[in-house]
């Protein structure tokens, strides 16, 4: 998957891209910080997502 362009010539990362810096992210001990990369990157998961998703009915 190609990468979606953002507003002020920001690039987001590939879906797959997130999935692999999540599986990463989880070999490392528990941790604020990695909770708080974790949730991030949910979220960043979740935006480039959307186009993805289709709406319940």
């Amino acid at each position: 998957m190609h990468d979606s362009p953002r507003p002020h010539g920001q690039v987001l990362p590939a879906p797959d891209h997130i999935n692999e810096r999540i599986r990463t992210l989880m070999d490392e001990p528990p941790t604020q910080e990695r909770r708080d990369a974790y949730l991030r990157l949910l979220l960043l998961w979740a935006e480039v997502s959307d186009d993805d998703l289709t709406t319940a009915a």
